[in-house]
């Protein structure tokens, strides 16, 4: 196999790691505590209607109120398709103030501005886009035009009442029933979201960049890739599309030596296979990467050398910002380059390795400064965002691991100690936030003291309750 996936279930939700050819090219983790994302699918309450701007305002649990046109009512949507002649309805006949709605994330909040919602909702699979309210059928058109005849009427015969469906490039090789399958696992998540209770205000009911989900549409049954978790629950699912599926036990990243590589794609600083760096800094406006010959001398020269490096920056660049999920503007500093030739070779590269990554990217070349210009667009927050959090002792000008990551590292640690009790050291920050978490009844009692210098929790001693209980504070909280 070419690629392999591995998904490994936590406390709260999952988290992996996608490796081709022996190397990781994607991290893969739950956003638990992120903001409300594009696609996601919430509960919401009526909080104002405003018939002259044909729009409500929606609590969806958000310091800011969404907002929903009325154009994104399902009932203003079979309006439109039926032509009917009558008149269209206003926000005010259609929405109450008070009332439970179920609405999707259109475009993300941004500055004062709240999210942008939508009640025509769609989830998307490997092969198909499916919309509840949608109206039509339509296949991409980058499949053929013999192949797309064919698919629409096929999917035409599956909808019922305002159901719609879009089918995207890839279902031109898979088989008809394998789109079936899909559109009908679809259509009954849509459905058990629609027919649940209304909920408090910013309720998840669904949301597309899970790592279960994402690696399902993307990666199970993909050609040349094989799927291992430790969530029994998953593989049996995942088994019934692909054979390429298997469950193994215990910790994942640690059985594969992924927490180590993880920490990796934090730090600013990377060695290159060849001796040479990158520095990495990641700003507000920007990403700038600088690129070092490091411990590479070559054999022909400097300007063989500057060659040389930043060709291989070129392509481990590409790794890095999929890795650390970079978006917006990046300014590369290549090593200086005399020759035309030489710098168009350095950007014929980029452009190639950057093929291989899923989100789109657009490179502007070097500048007149000599430096090299491109965006990556930004679907899902950085890495770095994910995991790590504003440094309170210098004012916020590094970053520290998030109090959830060391927690989750914490609880690493304790799973894989054969022991009744367990003994970690852990900064102040920590401390508080460990007294509130839940922990599984198959960890070791969990036992803490503090210590005042930052960092990591440290695993310091193991053993009975009895032996380790004078030398710490007993995690309590509630064991599940």
């Amino acid at each position: 196999m070419d690629r392999t996936v591995i998904v490994e279930k936590l406390d709260i939700g999952h988290r992996g790691a996608v490796l081709e050819h022996g190397s990781v090219r994607e991290w893969l983790i739950d956003d638990v505590h992120g903001p409300l994302q594009e696609g996601m699918i919430i509960a919401g309450r009526v909080e104002n209607v405003l018939n002259g701007m044909d729009a409500a305002f929606i609590d969806i649990g958000d310091d800011k109120h969404g907002y929903l046109h009325i154009k994104e009512h399902p009932d203003y949507q079979a309006w439109k398709l039926q032509e009917n002649g009558k008149p269209a309805p206003k926000a005010g006949s259609l929405l109450q103030k008070g009332d439970r709605v179920i609405v999707q994330v259109k475009k993300e909040a941004a500055g004062s501005k709240g999210c942008s919602l939508t009640m025509l909702l769609s989830i998307s699979g490997t092969y198909t886009i499916y919309m509840p309210f949608g109206g039509y059928a339509a296949v991409s058109k980058k499949i053929s035009d013999e192949s797309r005849a064919g698919l629409r009427r096929e999917v035409r015969r599956w909808l019922t009442g305002q159901e719609g469906i879009i089918v995207r490039t890839n279902a031109e090789q898979a088989e008809l029933l394998r789109l079936q399958d899909e559109f009908e696992l679809l259509r009954s998540r849509i459905a058990g979201i629609l027919q649940e209770k209304p909920k408090a205000p910013g309720t998840l009911y669904y949301d597309e960049s899970r790592t279960d989900l994402r690696v399902e549409k993307d990666y199970v049954g993909a050609a040349g890739t094989e799927v291992i978790t430790n969530d029994a629950e998953l593989a049996a699912q995942w088994k019934r599309k692909s054979p390429h599926v298997t469950w193994q036990n215990g910790s994942l990243f640690s059985a594969y030596h992924l927490d180590k590589e993880l920490e990796k794609s934090l730090r600013p600083f990377v060695w290159m296979k060849n001796g040479g760096s990158l520095m990495i800094q990641e700003t507000e406006a920007m990403t700038i990467i600088d690129v070092n010959s490091g411990k590479y001398t070559g054999t022909s020269g400097m300007r063989d050398t500057a060659f040389e490096v930043n060709m291989a920056a070129a392509e481990e660049i590409s790794r890095q910002l999929r890795l650390r999920n970079i978006g917006g503007m990046v300014i590369i500093d290549f090593i200086e380059m005399n020759a035309r030739e030489a710098a168009q070779q350095v950007d014929d590269t980029l452009r190639k390795a950057l093929r291989r990554d899923g989100s789109t990217t657009n490179v502007a070349g070097f500048t007149k400064l000599g430096n090299m210009e491109m965006t990556r667009k930004q679907t899902r927050r950085k890495l770095s965002q994910l995991l790590t959090e504003p440094c309170t002792c210098c004012s916020g000008g590094g970053r520290q691991k998030t109090r959830w990551q060391l927690t989750e590292e914490l609880k690493q640690q304790a799973a894989a100690v054969e022991a009744e009790a367990c003994l970690f050291e852990v900064p102040e920050r920590l401390a508080a936030y460990l007294r509130k978490e839940t922990f599984s009844t198959s960890l070791p009692e969990l036992f803490i003291r503090i210590r005042r210098t930052s960092g990591n929790a440290e695993l310091v001693r193991t053993g009975t309750v009895d032996e380790v209980k004078e030398s710490g504070e007993r995690l309590g909280g509630v064991r599940s």
